[in-house]
């Protein structure tokens, strides 16, 4: 099984993104899944989000597991409703990683971890976490599983390379001749 652990703010969306969108008028949420998708959508750029769709284009056993702050706000039906209005697979998103009360995001996903042992039963799991801050130790054996996007521009096509070599490594990146 391969899961990709997906961090939202500074992956999906960027600090170039939030300038650019400083000035439009935000969307308020009336509780409706209208209002909350557009709501998020307008939180995405969708340059970061059709990097997603790539990545999961080459790697197609590849399941993802929300582990960003974005979980505390959104359920997985509304993430999976989301992903559907960028006509990525929704049925690819298996999960969010838990909270309790200021946990550490490298928690988060060990705890989630534990739990899919039990719940998928792998007989071997790979993973990646994608995410913009450290959340691994440099002295911990899964910093090899993190993978840093640059937050003023979120997941590029670089980083994009970067992961499916991780699970995939005699994937060759796309030659344009210039």
């Amino acid at each position: 099984m391969q899961v990709l652990f997906l961090d939202f703010d500074g992956v999906l969306n960027s600090k170039q993104h939030f300038m650019m969108i400083k000035h439009d008028k935000p969307i308020v949420e009336d509780g409706t899944d209208a209002s909350t998708l557009k709501h998020m959508k307008q939180q995405i750029n969708a340059n970061n989000i059709w990097v997603l769709g790539y990545i999961l284009e080459k790697l197609p056993d590849l399941k993802i597991v929300i582990s960003s702050a974005w979980g505390k706000f959104y359920n997985l039906d509304q993430f999976k409703l989301l992903f559907k209005s960028y006509k990525l697979d929704e049925t690819r998103l298996i999960g969010i990683t838990p909270r309790k009360l200021s946990s550490y995001r490298c928690n988060e996903i060990w705890w989630w971890l534990e739990d899919a042992v039990e719940e998928f039963k792998p007989e071997s799991m790979r993973w990646i976490a994608l995410d913009d801050h450290e959340i691994f130790r440099l002295d911990e054996h899964d910093i090899a599983n993190q993978h840093l996007t640059d937050s003023w521009v979120g997941v590029t096509m670089n980083d994009a390379f970067k992961i499916i070599k991780h699970f995939d490594p005699k994937f060759k990146e796309p030659y344009f001749g210039i």
